[in-house]
Parts: structure tokens; C-alpha cells; sequence
């Protein structure tokens, strides 16, 4: 009998796990899809980072430019791919669907303003293993370190995602603003 009852136990647990293992290729982990998209945007596999967005997805950049169609989401990707930025993604938190994290990100402009790698703060939705949404800011402290570094000498004639570092900053601190719901004055 215990013999039997083992055999049915070790049964229902192999049936749990393939069941499991299922639901998660179905459905993968949101922090997962995060991993993947950054390891295929550093690698410059441009099919595989965009594969992994919904064709209804919404990228909202630190500058508060929004990309929100499969095509527009594929020139920010390629974009992205040849201004050789690279991301790090650290304190990683899933909460459901949403993942939040600090993404620390470097190109060849930062690094001539000395800045590199700048710190973000990301959040992304994830559905059905696609990332439908993702919104990216400045905290304020690193929109100042960007901005004291463009008022350097070596700034001279550096541009941030191909535009001068003024008007970068200023963007910055507009999408930051909007995002934490305060105004140019820093008061909610």
C-alpha cells in the first residue's frame, strides 16, 4: 500500500511540474522578459528585443518621448542598438505584472561627459510574456550630475541622444517632473 501511495504521490508531482513548466512558458516570469529584452538589446539583436514587445506596447523614454507602435518601437530598439547604449538593470522588484528597477546605462556620450554609467528609474508592464509598457526616469540628483558634467569643458559639442546637452536636460527634467507628479518647482 505505502509502495502505491508513493508512486501516486511521485505521479501527481511530476504532473504539477510539467503543468507548471507550461503555464510558465505561457505566461514567463515578468522580470524574465526584462533579463531577455536587456541581454538582446546589448547584444544588438534587434528580432529579439522587439519580439518580446506587444504590438500594442508604449515605450515613454527619460526625455518623455513616447514610441507607441511596433514599428516606431523598432527604431527606438535600433536606435538604441547604434548608440551602443547598454543597460544594467540592478534592485530588480516584481510586483504582478509590473516590474520595477534601477537601470544603470552607458554610452559614448556619457562617457565623454564623465557621467557614465547615469542611473534610471524603469518600470515595465508584462502580459502574456509581452511587454506592453515601460516608462524611464531621471531621478533628480542624476538629471544634476548630468547637467553640472555639461557645463564642463569636455562637454563641448557632446550630444545626448543626439541632442545638445541643454535641451537633453531639460527633458529630462520634464519627464521626471511628470512622472512623480511634481512640478518645475519640484513641489507636488
Amino acid at each position: 500500500m505505502r509502495v502505491g501511495t508513493t508512486l501516486a504521490t511521485a505521479t501527481i508531482l511530476l504532473v504539477l511540474s510539467v503543468v507548471s513548466q507550461a503555464a510558465e512558458a505561457q505566461n514567463p516570469d515578468p522580470a524574465s522578459v526584462l533579463k531577455r529584452y536587456i541581454e538582446a538589446q546589448n547584444a544588438g539583436d534587434l528580432d529579439t528585443a522587439l519580439a518580446l514587445w506587444a504590438e500594442d506596447g508604449v515605450i515613454v523614454n527619460s526625455r518623455g518621448r513616447r514610441s507607441a507602435s511596433h514599428e516606431s518601437l523598432g527604431q527606438f530598439i535600433r536606435g538604441n542598438i547604434s548608440r551602443k547604449i547598454k543597460q544594467e538593470p540592478e534592485v530588480i522588484q516584481t510586483v504582478g505584472d509590473k516590474v520595477t528597477w534601477i537601470n544603470r546605462e552607458s554610452n559614448e556620450s556619457y562617457r565623454k561627459l564623465n557621467v557614465a554609467p547615469v542611473q534610471q528609474n524603469s518600470e515595465i508592464v508584462v502580459r502574456g510574456g509581452k511587454i506592453i509598457s515601460w516608462i524611464n526616469y531621471f531621478p533628480s540628483s542624476e538629471i544634476a550630475r548630468i547637467e553640472q558634467a555639461c557645463g564642463e569643458p569636455q562637454a563641448q559639442g557632446v550630444l545626448l541622444n543626439d541632442q545638445p546637452c541643454s535641451q537633453f536636460v531639460e527633458q529630462a527634467k520634464a519627464q521626471t517632473a511628470r512622472v512623480l507628479g511634481v512640478g518645475p518647482s519640484g513641489k507636488r
